[in-house]
């Protein structure tokens, strides 16, 4: 498990016995970067490797110019697909938001329609992939969040919409129990937290200049900003997609892959917390989910490192002028591996 890997990267330097591993493991190089402070806050992004570009793309082109931490860049991989990137092993990358069907009108309620969904609304920023007795409960409790000029603080026009969305997952590391949730979560047990930056994309930006003109999506997205907090319904629009590639051959079982890219409500397991106007942070607690949500969860987690795995996230419409629904936001990644989590309390 995650523990038993990092205490061998603490004997070992971080590497292993092979002589071809010359370097430390990305979960071992970020340990060394806090070694003797284990207070101390890390940038967002250092616990988990972002797929590296295809050398010759657009895509690498505009990191060798403009920098990894740049404006460019991050609206540069928002724009790229996969095709741009080398999909190696426990990475993550920017997720194609067509891949996920969404709800159109009109009159969805009556005729039940989807399609690929349009471009998301925000741009992914990091990832990150941890693991402790109790969950990560605010992210700034562990990193300092990205600092990109013109991405990261950017005006959006409305005092209750942040220019940037942490989504912080909850995933228990433990059998659960049928009776209640387990000891993860709010109650502490082993619970790996995956906290997600997401910055307003700039044609979200464009919109949000004039709500009157916006899409209905943008204007959904506003008034979750604005009523999320206070109304627990509002709250509970926002839907959760995990959609594996290939799902036929990646091994899952059959009672897994009959929900791929099925939305999930999150609802009571959900909790909304505004960091003044730079940021709201929405957790998803997954151990407040259902049984057989939670048993499908531990069955597949082993599984992680079988196959690449899309996420991603939008605000429920229901009425015509709701629809069509747009991805929030969303991540690529491929071969999960849970041990290589970054060790909380190593």
């Amino acid at each position: 498990g995650p523990r038993a890997r990092a205490a061998e990267e603490r004997s070992t330097g971080g590497n292993s016995a092979s002589p071809a591993a010359a370097a430390p493991s990305p979960t071992a190089a970020h340990r060394q970067a806090v070694e003797g402070a284990p207070d101390a806050a890390m940038e967002a992004g250092r616990t988990m490797p972002r797929a590296p570009p295809i050398p010759g793309t657009e895509l690498s082109r505009a990191v060798d110019i403009l920098g990894e931490s740049s404006e460019g860049t991050v609206r540069a991989r928002a724009a790229s697909g996969p095709d741009s990137i080398r999909t190696e092993p426990h990475s993550y990358g920017s997720v194609d938001a067509s891949t996920f069907r969404l709800r159109v009108g009109p009159n969805y309620k009556k005729n039940k329609r989807k399609e690929p969904s349009g471009p998301a609304l925000c741009d992914l920023v990091t990832m990150d992939l941890l693991f402790g007795s109790r969950p990560l409960r605010r992210v700034s409790d562990r990193f300092e969040l990205p600092d990109v000029p013109g991405v990261t603080d950017a005006d959006t026009g409305h005092g209750h919409i942040p220019p940037v969305i942490v989504v912080n997952t909850w995933l228990p590391g433990e059998e659960p129990s049928m009776f209640g949730g387990g000891r993860g979560g709010d109650g502490g047990g082993d619970t790996y937290s995956i906290p997600l930056v997401f910055a307003l994309s700039k044609d979200t930006l464009d919109q949000l200049r004039d709500l009157d003109t916006a899409s209905p999506a943008v204007r959904l997205f506003s008034e979750w900003c604005r009523r999320a907090e206070d109304e627990a319904d509002f709250r509970g629009r926002f839907k959760c997609m995990g959609m594996i590639e290939d799902v036929e051959s990646s091994g899952v079982p059959q009672f897994i892959a009959g929900y791929n890219g099925k939305p999930a409500l999150v609802t009571k397991s959900g909790t909304f917390t505004r960091h003044g106007g730079r940021y709201i942070e929405f957790t998803i607690n997954v151990d407040r989910w259902g049984y057989l949500a939670r048993k499908g969860l531990c069955a597949l987690t082993p599984s992680f490192p079988n196959f690449v795995l899309n996420i991603g996230f939008t605000i429920e419409g229901r009425g015509d002028d709701e629809l069509p629904e747009a991805l929030l936001g969303g991540v690529r990644v491929a071969n999960l591996d849970p041990d290589r989590a970054y060790v909380l309390d190593a």
